[in-house]
């Protein structure tokens, strides 16, 4: 979704203050987030990357869904699979 892959215990690090936040990471982080990557730069005091990503509504729309999508319970979670893997028809 933001194009920055990172192991779950580098961004668990960033969480604990253990990791510095990097201009990379502020970009995968404002993506997840569904977060302006200029509103995280301020409040971290990170440089934004060169590239500047700006978020696209669908990576908005998606990181929402995965915000909401978190409060399922497992057998939610398993029959809304089911039923998206249906409609794709895979």
């Amino acid at each position: 979704m933001s194009g920055v892959c990172k192991a779950a215990s580098t961004i668990g690090a960033v969480g604990r203050g253990a990791k510095q936040i990097d201009a990379e990471m502020l970009d995968g982080f404002a993506a997840t987030l569904g977060v302006p990557v200029a509103v995280l730069a301020e409040l971290t005091g990170v440089r934004r990357s060169a590239e500047g990503r700006e978020l696209t509504p669908a990576v908005v729309d998606t990181a929402a869904l995965l915000w909401e999508v978190r409060h399922l319970t497992w057998d939610q979670e398993s029959r809304l699979t089911e039923y998206a893997e249906a409609l794709g028809g895979e």
